[in-house]
């Protein structure tokens, strides 16, 4: 299945049944010249489990090896109604289970969370990402160690809603690839617009974990902000990974135990060198 162009940056994928989902590859690398992120290589997505038959195809048609899937246990099942899909036609995929976010999943800690991203905005939502890259940075090793071991695999990143952990897990992998921070951030902003359709699914999701009560308004209300990817909050992400790592590459390092013939040898396998 061929993939079509996001608002003119980026590169939407259609599974059927998963919101969210667009492709690693086409950005701009300054490694070497005339160099780009490799095409085919990595997919991001929200979650899977209510994934059809049709988007087990189209994910199978662009040969997904190995789904790293970064949420918790019972998050979906808290989260969506729906959660559960069938994932019989996902044999001979593997799936490898690494949570970002440490402590485990709960509904309050969930509230808690929702309820600072209305009220705070951009700096709770950085202050969050440099908290995951903190705690998390075994998994982000993990996560570069499948890609440095696995050149010919083809991957798909997924957290729940495909923005928080997926998005900032993608930040770093486009840094290690020479992606310029604004196209980063720009990046990450197409995240809101691709999260749209999914709005219901989120408004009940908050209303569901969501004490003391509110009615189907207000959750609405606060599932746009939710989804919100403002570029402003990625750029802010990046300055305080310079400021606190001294960029990602020693974050990749000094904090995730990564040799720099290691960071040389993934950095190959994220691009091509050849006309964008």
């Amino acid at each position: 299945m061929a993939e079509t162009p996001f608002r003119g940056l980026g590169k939407a994928v259609e599974f059927e049944g998963v919101f969210n989902v667009r492709s690693f590859g086409g950005y701009t690398s300054t490694l070497r010249p005339n160099c780009s992120t490799r095409h085919g290589f990595i997919y991001r997505s929200g979650h899977l489990d209510n994934i059809t038959s049709r988007g087990i195809e189209q994910l199978r048609s662009l040969g997904v090896t190995t789904i790293i899937n970064l949420t918790n246990t019972g998050e979906s099942t808290a989260l969506y109604a729906n959660a559960g899909t069938d994932t019989a036609g996902l044999e001979g995929v593997k799936v490898v289970n690494l949570p970002l976010a440490k402590g485990g999943f709960s509904v309050a800690k969930l509230a808690e969370k929702y309820r600072r991203y209305v009220a705070e905005g951009e700096k709770v939502i950085a202050d969050g990402y440099l908290k995951l890259l903190e705690e998390g940075h075994s998994v982000v090793s993990d996560v570069l160690m499948l890609i440095r071991d696995n050149p010919d695999d083809v991957f798909l990143i997924h957290c729940s809603m495909g923005k928080d952990r997926t998005g900032v897990l993608f930040a770093i992998l486009l840094r290690l690839a020479g992606v310029s921070q604004d196209d980063i951030a720009s990046e990450y902003s197409l995240s809101e617009a691709a999260l749209g359709p999914a709005l219901p699914e989120v408004a009940a999701g908050i209303k569901r974990v969501i004490l003391p009560p509110i009615d189907g308004e207000e959750a609405l209300r606060r599932a746009k902000i939710v989804i919100q990817t403002r570029k402003e909050a990625m750029t802010l992400t990046m300055a305080m990974i310079e400021e606190r790592f001294g960029g990602a590459l020693r974050y990749l390092t000094e904090r995730c135990g990564l040799e720099d013939e290691d960071l040389k040898r993934i950095q190959d396998i994220l691009t091509d060198s050849e006309s964008v």
